[in-house]
């Protein structure tokens, strides 16, 4: 494969080594202009006082900014959309050929929202590096998503703080499930039971819809919470239990699963901006594309782990 891409990939270095020289004058640019900008803001602040420094120095900020995103962060932005669009797309075309990969796009709010995981209010929202298609008989998507919430607060003196709290930064991971069911059940990390014990298994329940299963370690690691009883024991068997936690071992104890609609959804916390190519490595390095393969892998292998593309009874 990295045979058939090297043409592509020599095409994309000289395009990385040219966007490095553009950065490297933009940058002596820049510096040249923050020189100028600090000199004029002293000689405001000698004339009007500080509250005029102060105001120099934020449209210097301001203006550093800008020049920076002009002169040295467009050039890195064109090369990285270039890199993912024309390589990874054929890379993800190659090793997972019922997989698409859309760089561009990414899971909706409302989708995002509808699965229950996230109850809190979202302010802002993004989502970017979409897959879709099919992993054997399993249709599945999955996509990098950010959501925050604004937070404001006032002081004693009546001061306006404003803060973004991050509610969820990872991937979104959504598969048809392989059995029918009409209920709805959510598996989230159990905190409260880790935390305090008894006392915390006692606090689970001021959330409603508690469902108690058989596993005590599945019990120790997640609250479960859903309509029918009986439809979550269906979904939530021992062996799709024993499952859960296989994946929990694999993306981390923050990992979230939603069964809603026939469908299964998963979110998982990761602590770097996935499926993205490496401005500083040169364009042919295959260990930025080994990266990429592994975590879009390690997503698909979800289906595999919980045994999806076994169809149970009437599940076409």
């Amino acid at each position: 494969m990295i045979e058939k891409l090297a043409p592509l990939l020599g095409s994309l270095e000289d395009q990385r080594q040219d966007a490095l020289k553009k950065r490297s004058k933009g940058m002596s640019f820049v510096c040249l202009a923050a020189v100028v900008w600090l000199g004029v803001a002293f000689a405001v602040a000698q004339k009007v006082g500080m509250f005029g420094l102060i105001v120099a120095l934020i449209g210097f900020g301001v203006t550093f900014a800008i020049l920076h995103s002009l002169f040295i962060g467009k050039h890195r932005k064109k090369y990285e959309e270039d890199y993912k669009q024309r390589v990874l797309t054929e890379v993800t075309r190659a090793i997972q050929s019922g997989i698409h990969y859309k760089p561009h796009e990414g899971i909706s709010k409302q989708l995002f929202k509808s699965v229950g995981l996230v109850e809190s209010r979202i302010d802002r929202y993004s989502s970017e590096d979409l897959f879709l298609g099919d992993v054997g008989d399993t249709e599945v998507y999955f996509s990098e998503v950010k959501a925050e919430r604004k937070d404001t607060s006032r002081d004693s003196k009546g001061n306006t703080r404003t803060s973004w709290k991050t509610l969820f930064d990872g991937v979104f991971f959504m598969a048809d499930f392989h059995k029918d069911f009409s209920t709805w059940a959510t598996v989230t990390p159990d905190f409260a039971e880790k935390t305090f014990g008894w006392l915390g298994k006692k606090l689970q329940k001021l959330g409603g819809n508690v469902v108690r299963l058989e596993n005590p370690e599945f019990e120790k690691a997640f609250v479960v919470r859903g309509g029918d009883q009986i439809a979550v024991r269906y979904i939530l068997t021992p062996d799709m239990q024993e499952r859960l936690l296989q994946l929990r071992d694999v993306f981390g104890h923050d990992m979230m699963v939603a069964f809603k609609d026939s469908k299964v959804a998963m979110l998982f916390a990761t602590h770097s901006n996935w499926f993205e190519p490496d401005f500083n490595r040169p364009s042919h390095d295959v260990g930025q594309i080994e990266k990429f393969v592994s975590e879009m892998q390690l997503c698909c292998s979800v289906v595999e782990t919980m045994n999806l593309n076994t169809r149970i009874w009437t599940k076409e």
